[in-house]
């Protein structure tokens, strides 16, 4: 019996050990896309402008970010946070435009295992 108890306690304990292998760790980062729009892309005044694009993980995007910012002063003018839980994301959000303002639209993808990346286009109003 007391062997028995032994071998059920070393089981138990193996098989809640959380230590991942080192060759198990995933160190690959998301892949962000911008489809549209294009970098340098001018807009009237008013206009909805679409980010379009898609995030892809090789296992699973835990967050997305969408930052719209005045690239002149750098002021946050828009935060979209999305919590996909998959290892594909189509991206599809969008803003309206004001006359005379340099946009910076950055889109910020983390995977289950916290690698980042990001990727950026700049766009303006007239």
């Amino acid at each position: 019996m007391k062997n028995y108890f032994v071998l059920v306690l070393t089981f138990v304990f193996v098989a809640c050990s959380k230590d991942k292998d080192s060759s198990e760790k995933d160190n690959e980062l998301p892949v962000v896309t911008i489809n549209s729009p294009d970098n340098n892309q001018v807009f009237n005044a008013g206009a909805t402008v679409i980010i379009s694009g898609s995030v892809t993980d090789n296992k699973e995007i835990v967050e997305v970010h969408v930052h719209i910012s005045n690239n002149i002063t750098g002021k946050l003018l828009t935060d979209i946070h999305r919590y996909p839980g998959t290892g594909s994301f189509p991206l599809n959000e969008s803003f309206q435009t004001q006359s005379g303002i340099n946009y910076k639209i950055q889109v910020i993808a983390k995977d289950d295992s916290a690698n980042e990346n990001r990727a950026t286009v700049e766009v303006s109003a007239n």
